[in-house]
């Protein structure tokens, strides 16, 4: 559905902006509320509504808030919020002891102040609900914010949050969660979920049979994820499945035929192999494959052909780029960096973002005639290592300055230490614009950048 005229011009100016123009125009009014309050970063809007509330030692001055409560107003403005994200970081409070400690009491006390003054939801109509908890008490403040007509919910518990709280906390939201909800994430990056967590989220999936995203990389893979609506899904492969994960992934193909991204982590003591993998062949909407794998992948060149065949709508591949282990010696970890030319070749022109371990021991001549990747707008080495010979790196940079587009300056790569909840495509260049976090590959990324300057001023 499009957007009227008088939204799409708002979206495109500032929010001082769109609040002078709320303020000015009558015309204005509701379509520019309407945009300000759509998206919500921080609670502070929210309280400005409930008067002059101030943060004092140690509380939140309640006393001093709107002593009446024109909740007719109140409401006029929450019920415009479609989304809202909780993250401490984004309130921009002053760096001091005081406002640390006040940060996490802010959705207790605005529970509390509604709920006793108007009794109804703080955000009657939002949909997407994004909170980010560092501690138990931040975590279980979302439930002021639970709303029937949610269809999203978005939850990371960082820091100190406990299984315990997080536990707690699935079983709240089996009850209360719509059941039409269309997206979950739950993200524990300080490691994977008890056998308690496990049981209590699928619970809460189990009655939900309208999702279509669930990204929950802590949590083993099992059937009860398996939903025939879904077209987005993130979990971890259960070690237990290591000796057949493909029936594992048959399962996943034959139940899910709509789906367009998966994530799979695979735990260190897996092993995976192109057969392992076959049964996603069947999945031909694929857009998004990321295989998270710490070892070694034979992947030949009828390999890369299947896959190209197989997933003519893929966007994004990602192959066990980042390996924690180095190879023994006499033994080449990678796919040969030759193998790019085939990759360019097989997958079609849709083909933006690519993740593979090379390996750069026998570096060819440029491939004549030429062939390159049209569309290829990030490629990510992973920890693969480089070659210390400048001869062997000129080598390198002449091979990829040909198949690699011009859009290309950077390489991302990365150390062997790495955060497996963050997939490599979600990673953003440093502020100068480099991609590498190893020396190696950062020189190299700046060996193409002036090669491919000293070759577009010779023609």
């Amino acid at each position: 559905m499009e957007q009227p005229a008088e939204q799409t011009a708002l979206l495109e100016l500032d929010d001082a902006s769109r609040a002078a123009a709320a303020r000015v125009c009558q015309t204005w009014v509701e379509v520019a509320l309407d945009v300000l309050w759509e998206d919500l970063k921080s609670p502070l809007p929210i309280m400005a509504l409930l008067g002059p509330i101030k943060a004092c030692e140690g509380a939140w001055d309640w006393n001093t808030g709107f002593p009446k409560g024109d909740w007719a107003r109140f409401e006029s403005y929450t019920r415009r919020v479609r989304s809202f994200a909780w993250d401490r970081r984004l309130l921009n409070f002053p760096e001091s002891v005081v406002a640390r400690r006040l940060a996490p009491d802010v959705p207790a006390e605005l529970l509390y102040y509604v709920a006793e003054n108007h009794g109804a939801y703080l955000l009657p109509q939002n949909q997407r609900l994004r909170w980010r908890a560092s501690t138990d008490l931040e975590l279980q403040m979302i439930l002021a914010f639970l709303s029937p007509t949610l269809k999203g919910v978005d939850i990371e518990a960082q820091g100190n949050v406990s299984s315990s709280a997080t536990s707690r906390l699935l079983r709240t939201l089996y009850e209360v969660l719509p059941h039409d909800m269309v997206s979950l994430r739950l993200v524990r990056p300080q490691g994977r979920m008890g056998d308690e967590m496990e049981v209590e989220l699928m619970s809460v999936i189990s009655i939900r049979s309208n999702l279509q995203v669930l990204r929950i990389p802590a949590c083993p893979m099992n059937t009860a994820m398996f939903i025939p609506n879904l077209r987005v899904l993130e979990a971890e492969l259960d070690s237990a499945w290591n000796s057949g994960p493909d029936a594992r992934l048959l399962h996943l193909s034959e139940n899910c035929p709509l789906i367009e991204d998966l994530r799979i982590l695979f735990p260190s003591n897996s092993m995976l192999t192109v057969e392992s993998i076959r049964p996603l062949f069947r999945c031909s909407r694929l857009r998004s494959l990321d295989l998270e794998y710490p070892g070694a992948v034979d992947i030949q060149t009828k390999h890369i052909g299947e896959m190209g065949s197989a997933w003519r709508d893929l966007e994004a591949l990602h192959i066990s780029s980042r390996r924690a282990h180095v190879s023994p010696v006499g033994r080449p970890s990678g796919v040969p960096i030759a193998s790019l030319v085939t990759f360019a070749q097989a997958f079609s022109p849709k083909l933006h973002k690519l993740a593979i371990h090379v390996n750069s021991d026998d570096v060819p001549l440029p491939p004549d005639p030429p062939i390159c990747f049209p569309n290829l707008e990030f490629f990510s080495v992973g920890t693969s290592q480089l070659a210390y010979s400048e001869a062997e790196q000129r080598r390198v940079i002449w091979f990829l300055g040909a198949v690699l587009p011009l859009r290309i300056s950077s390489i991302h790569s990365e150390s062997l230490s790495f955060d497996r909840s963050r997939s490599v495509f979600e990673f953003k260049p440093h502020e100068d614009g480099r991609w590498s976090t190893t020396a190696a590959w950062d020189g190299l990324s700046e060996m193409l950048y002036d090669y491919r300057k000293a070759s577009s001023n010779g023609t």
